[in-house]
């Protein structure tokens, strides 16, 4: 099958495609609802002020993805890593994650919200006043089902196949309406497993690069997740034009992960325990609710005033068991953290002069984090060996004001002002924690221009200020251990409660072209100037070491993207129904506290592309491919430290059965290629170097889907 599909990747990687664009998630400006399906996204990214990407429904479940993160990674600019999503290749709260336009809790996963709950999803390369600017890389906005006004009776059933094993899922679309009331209820079920294996190569040198130790280090891992999503609406549409809405997103899942791993040294001293293994057991409950009420202000304007709660709670078990020649150790943690948010927020939108769309806000929220672990460490026989017993509570404030102004200057000339002013106090204690609290606030201005050269062509352009805010455990001053080999490539974690939020100004622009019944082909370049930059630094306390964030010095971040989408008709009237797409971006950063070469920022990848197609054949069969590349090289992190990650290459291929009018049957396959993972990490200093190189596998999964409407 290996070779099957290679060759099927061999002689498809020709053909190229694009991703879909289109309207926000009803923000400043125009007053509409915007459902996006398919190719007519290409006319409303074009008429949209802000530079925006929205993908569809049928772009979301054209896979049969069973996660976000995989339906993200083939979009424009997008990459992945570690499960972390990622805009221009940075990460670690660069890019700003919405949920309905409202921000995620901490240690929030994409990969909680099934596919099959989300109604679309807009990328904005660019800050809004309205959505927020923690956003320096840029905003990825999920937009759950809303109720319908027709009624709806979709069912999915699938499968994914692996060897000896399969991965089932079920989900529900029902909807019902009855007057002026529509209600709904999206609904999946899912069960995801995974065995990795990884080979790891540890040597370590004196300051004379003599060795002093090789050893080779071989793991296995097995994952199983059970996952449950929810998501009831409500909607009531009121006499008056308004509507007043109710809805609700519930993940429960079960995690199970296992592993073990055994030690060879070829030379020198072992690690303290060569042979070693684990197990975990988590429960994640997520729920927020949201209301919202809109209302007609006089003839054209409109105030829509939310408030929502959120939960979000973790609970895990876990054991690990260690065996070296100095004696044996069994290490229990029981953990939680639990985040309580709540928000209110509310908009005033109406054209208050001719050619002026204009709107005012605000935003105030309030989370509560706790976190609680509890580790006893024994040998063999039971032996105590000690204990450690930490909590903290973390109290986060947010308060927002913004105002924004779509102002059609010239019949082909559009722009967007906007002014946000956001603060942030973050205060945390603990009981072996000192109590410390920090406050900062940003103003925001945002300038987007929006020119149409002609019929087909047009130019944008953009000028704003964002910001990063530290996650709230980086602000909290408890160290987080290894289980074994402790190093300067394998530190333990500490918070630093003095880092301050990264402050950034930049600069978009980008050509567009539009051709065809909905071809588009579009070039963009950036630029950000980051002050107070966030890095890591390495030092040893009592033997170990242990790595800590800090603010220091400036950053410079620039890329060139370009992404295209046509009909290939629409270019050549004889050719195939065929849909094809490609995009690409390459992304630089330097930052400046640190030596070069390659002083970039975090791990940022430094090439991301898409190219596929999706091919018609006949009314009843598509089939398609998507092959995603990426590339990361090497990085020095600090003076010392440097880490290297490999090319990740990942092919997806599906086929469509349209069986009937209301049924449906969809074949895909994921990774393809299952490419094992490179990556590596070295610390060198006068005093010698430590160097560690990684492989790890990954699986191809076969997946069917049966879609039907009752």
């Amino acid at each position: 099958m290996k070779s099957t599909l290679v060759f099927s990747a061999q002689a498809i990687a020709l053909l190229s495609s694009f991703s879909h664009a289109a309207h926000a998630q009803e923000p400043s400006g125009t007053i509409q609802r915007v459902e996006v399906s398919g190719a007519g996204s290409a006319n409303l990214r074009r008429d949209d002020t802000a530079a925006r990407i929205v993908v569809g429904r049928d772009e979301i479940v054209q896979y049969g993805d069973t996660s976000l993160s995989a339906v993200l990674r083939r979009q424009p600019g997008v990459s992945l890593s570690g499960g972390e999503i990622r805009m221009r290749g940075l990460g670690a709260g660069y890019t700003q994650l919405l949920v309905n336009g409202d921000p995620v809790a901490a240690g929030f996963s994409i990969d909680s919200i099934a596919p099959a709950m989300i109604e679309r999803i807009d990328i904005l390369r660019t800050a809004t006043a309205e959505l927020g600017s923690q956003a320096i890389a840029g905003t990825i906005n999920v937009i759950l089902k809303k109720g319908n006004a027709r009624k709806q009776r979709d069912v999915k059933l699938g499968t994914g196949l692996l060897p000896g094993r399969g991965d089932p899922s079920a989900s529900l679309q029902w909807g019902e309406h009855a007057g002026d009331l529509a209600y709904s209820l999206a609904a999946e079920m899912t069960r995801t497993t995974s065995d990795n294996s990884y080979m790891t190569l540890e040597t370590l040198d004196d300051a004379g690069a003599a060795p002093l130790a090789r050893r080779e280090l071989r793991e296995w891992a097995s994952f199983r997740s059970t996952r449950l999503n929810l998501t009831p609406r409500v909607n009531w549409t009121l006499a008056d034009g308004g509507s007043l809405a109710w809805q609700t997103f519930i993940d429960v899942s079960r995690n199970a992960n296992n592993g073990n791993a055994v030690e060879t040294t070829v030379s020198g001293a072992p690690t303290e325990y060569p042979i070693n293994d684990y197990g975990t057991r988590a429960e994640t409950v997520s729920a927020r609710s949201d209301i919202s009420l809109a209302r007609q202000v006089g003839a054209d304007g409109k105030l829509t005033v939310k408030a929502g709660l959120n939960r979000n709670k973790r609970e895990s078990d876990y054991l690990f068991r260690g065996a070296g020649k100095t004696g044996t150790l069994a290490r229990k943690v029981l953990s939680d953290a639990v985040d309580n948010s709540a928000v209110l927020s509310g908009k005033y939108l109406a054209p208050l002069m001719p050619g002026h769309a204009m709107g005012i806000g605000w935003e105030g929220g309030r989370t509560e984090r706790t976190e609680s672990r509890r580790q006893n460490d024994s040998a063999a026989g039971g032996l105590f060996l000690s204990q450690l017993d930490e909590d903290y509570r973390a109290l986060v404030s947010r308060l927002a004001v913004f105002a924004q102004d779509e102002w059609t200057v010239l019949p082909r000339l559009q722009a967007y002002l906007g002014l946000r002013w956001e603060g942030l106090h973050t205060s945390t204690e603990g009981r072996t924690l000192a109590q410390v609290s920090s406050k900062s606030s940003v103003f925001s201005p945002v300038t987007q221009l929006l020119w149409k050269l002609d019929g087909k062509d047009q130019l944008r352009f953009s000028l704003s200020r964002t910001y990063k805010a530290p996650a709230v455990r980086n602000l909290v001053p408890r160290r987080y251990t290894v289980n074994n080999a402790n190093g300067p490539t394998n530190p333990d974690v500490r918070g630093n409660p003095a880092l301050k939020p990264e402050l950034a100004w930049g600069v978009d622009a980008a050509y567009e072209s539009y051709f065809g019944k909905n071809g588009v082909a579009s070039v963009s370049a950036y630029a950000r100037r980051i002050d107070a930059v966030t890095v890591q630094t390495l030092y040893q306390e009592n033997g170990a070491w242990i790595s800590t964030p800090f603010n220091n010095g400036k950053a410079k971040v620039a890329g060139l993207e370009f992404d295209a989408r046509f009909a290939l008709r629409s270019v050549l009237p004889a050719a195939p129904d065929m849909d094809l797409r490609a995009n690409a971006a390459r992304n630089w950063s330097r930052l400046d506290a640190v030596p070069g070469p390659d002083n970039r920022l975090g791990d940022q990848a430094r090439i991301t592309a898409n190219i596929g197609f999706d091919a018609r054949i006949g009314a009843l069969y598509t089939v398609g491919m998507n092959l995603n590349l990426q590339f990361g090289g090497a990085t020095q992190m600090s003076r010392y430290l440097r880490s290297d990650t490999g090319p990740v290459r990942v092919l997806d291929l599906y086929g469509l059965w349209k069986a009937g009018a209301t049924t449906q049957l969809r074949l895909s396959v994921a990774n393809a290629l299952h490419r094992d993972r490179r990556s590596g990490s070295a610390y060198a200093d006068a005093d010698g170097s430590n160097t560690r190189a990684g492989r790890a596998s990954s699986a191809a999964v076969v997946r069917i889907v049966l879609e039907t409407s009752l």
